[in-house]
């Protein structure tokens, strides 16, 4: 890449960085660079009291304790239709489900296995955030 180049791909960046000086000095963004983390006031009246947030890296696994696959559970034994290793070290094997049921439970229908019948009894009252997307085929790199 040409220093021309560089200069043309990378205009933008250069404007954000003048702009931010031009706000910095003025005061107008002062709190955003100074500490972006800092506490500030809520957008909205915030209505949880606690929050429990279960990472679970090297822990039980969610196919186990919170998720229903009726596919898996169907195809349990056949190959494993992915024709190749993804990483090098990975060997392909049969498909296998869950040992345990997932049933559903409270009004919410939450999909919570056997192992956790306490949680299965307050179903209603938790919100269950399944938002995990990855491409990376390391269940460590990809957890992060």
């Amino acid at each position: 890449m040409t220093r021309r180049e560089m200069l043309r791909n990378c205009a933008a960046g250069f404007g954000n960085l003048a702009l931010v000086s031009l706000l910095t000095e003025q005061g107008y963004a002062t709190d955003a660079i100074g500490q972006p983390l800092a506490p500030r006031m809520p957008h909205f009246a915030p209505k949880a009291k606690r929050i429990i947030f279960l990472f679970m890296f090297g822990g039980p696994s969610a196919h186990d304790l919170f998720l229903h696959k009726p596919l898996l559970e169907r195809d349990h034994g056949k190959p494993n239709p992915i024709p190749e290793p993804r990483i090098v070290f990975a060997r392909t094997g049969k498909l296998m489900k869950s040992p345990w049921k997932v049933k559903q439970h409270g009004q919410s229908g939450a999909w919570i296995g056997e192992l956790l019948p306490e949680i299965a009894s307050v179903a209603d009252d938790l919100c269950f955030l399944k938002g995990m997307h990855g491409t990376n085929p390391e269940h460590g790199a990809a957890a992060l």
